[in-house]
């Protein structure tokens, strides 16, 4: 039972699962009348812009759906950690390799720290954090008022 367990914690076994997921995901994509830069510039948008849309789902949409969201991100949070990266920025970077910034590059210039994987591991995990912080505080204000 320790060995079958220890395969699905191993960080090369769940980095298969990632780039499995991401080519999946790649070929459905190339399948679509979209080139591959289209694709590229579409998912990047959606991820770059998806944290500051749901902050109005957290902010104005019944509380149900801030509840539900939370819940979502918190799983997208698991899957980030469990699979040592992010899916769709890989997903991203195998669409449009040539002109590629990571979601967290921005943040990390503003910080002043070096862009390479481990600071975008570990900053993604920073904002993140942050991310939730904001959103607890705007559903726990929600709730008791």
């Amino acid at each position: 039972m320790d060995t079958y367990l220890n395969k699905y914690l191993n960080e090369s076994y769940r980095k298969e699962c990632r780039k499995y997921l991401v080519n999946s995901i790649y070929n459905f994509l190339r399948k679509t009348k979209y080139p591959k830069n289209y694709l590229a510039f579409m998912i990047k948008s959606w991820h770059y812009t998806f944290p500051y849309m749901t902050m109005f789902v957290f902010l104005f949409a019944p509380l149900w759906m801030g509840c539900i969201l939370t819940f979502v991100l918190f799983m997208f949070t698991i899957l980030y950690i469990y699979l040592k990266g992010c899916f769709v920025s890989h997903l991203e970077y195998k669409l449009c390799k040539k002109n590629f910034i990571n979601i967290i590059d921005p943040y990390l210039i503003t910080m002043n720290y070096p862009i390479n994987n481990e600071t975008r591991y570990t900053g993604t995990l920073i904002v993140v954090l942050m991310y939730f912080g904001v959103v607890i505080s705007i559903l726990y204000n929600r709730i008791v008022k």
